[in-house]
């Protein structure tokens, strides 16, 4: 009995439309995956070059701050070096006006308030320590902005 409307293939037909199928099926998903590769890859490379970019950036940052740095270590080392030389310049002024001689036998001080014998140059290693303290206080200071 024949059935109108029906398409009488014989097995290998149908084989061949199944296989047809599978066919049509594998090369679909085959494109739809190379498509999404392809969109990935594109990601990746968009990615790589704005990690790129970034990088250089924060590499010239790091480059900025260390040259202000360094310029900063050498402005405080430069004053540093400016203060203390007055220091010494001044307590050695100090130092010379009262050698005027020493008398064989010491002197009795005159009165309490009277400078000891060995004040300016204590006086001298106090300042300069003070000055090293406040120099590197200053230097802490203006690296940490």
């Amino acid at each position: 009995m024949k059935n109108k409307g029906f398409i009488n293939l014989s097995l290998t037909g149908y084989v061949a439309l199944g296989a047809l199928a599978v066919a049509l099926t594998v090369s679909g998903y085959a494109y739809i995956q190379t498509k999404r590769l392809e969109a990935c890859k594109a990601e990746f490379q968009a990615f790589k070059s704005e990690v790129e970019r970034l990088g250089k950036e924060a590499q010239e940052k790091v480059k900025r701050e260390i040259e202000r740095q360094e310029k900063v270590t050498k402005d405080v080392s430069t004053d540093y070096e400016k203060r203390l030389n007055y220091l010494r310049d001044t307590y050695n002024r100090l130092r010379d006006s009262r050698s005027g001689g020493v008398p064989s036998i010491p002197e009795a001080p005159r009165s309490i308030d009277e400078i000891p014998a060995n004040a300016i140059p204590l006086g001298a290693i106090c300042a300069e320590t003070t000055q090293q303290l406040i120099s590197l206080q200053e230097w802490v200071k203006r690296q940490a902005n």
